[in-house]
């Protein structure tokens, strides 16, 4: 599983993603429109050269961002607690 890091990095790279190719758009959002421009070039979220298309046509991904941000704060909230037993079992 990803670290915390890792994943707000990948958020980052989401939020300012321009054009995507279809593995990462169907991964990270959901295809909104009826039809889309692709042409061969480098995906910003992956990095590959291969037919792409624009962001927005994955609805800016959305969705995987929100799953990043929510992994997020789970792991924080899990962390929070395993160090509060940790403190009382200590005591």
């Amino acid at each position: 599983m990803n670290s915390v890091r890792q994943k707000q990095a990948l958020i980052k790279k989401l939020e300012n993603a321009y054009v995507t190719c279809s593995d990462c758009g169907t991964k990270y959002g959901v295809y909104s429109v009826g039809c889309s421009s692709v042409w061969e070039g480098k995906c910003d979220v992956c990095g590959q050269i291969k037919p792409i298309t624009e962001a927005r046509d994955y609805a800016y991904f959305v969705t995987g961002i929100r799953k990043l941000k929510m992994e997020i704060l789970r792991e924080k909230s899990n962390r929070k607690t395993q160090e509060q037993q940790s403190k009382e079992q200590a005591s």
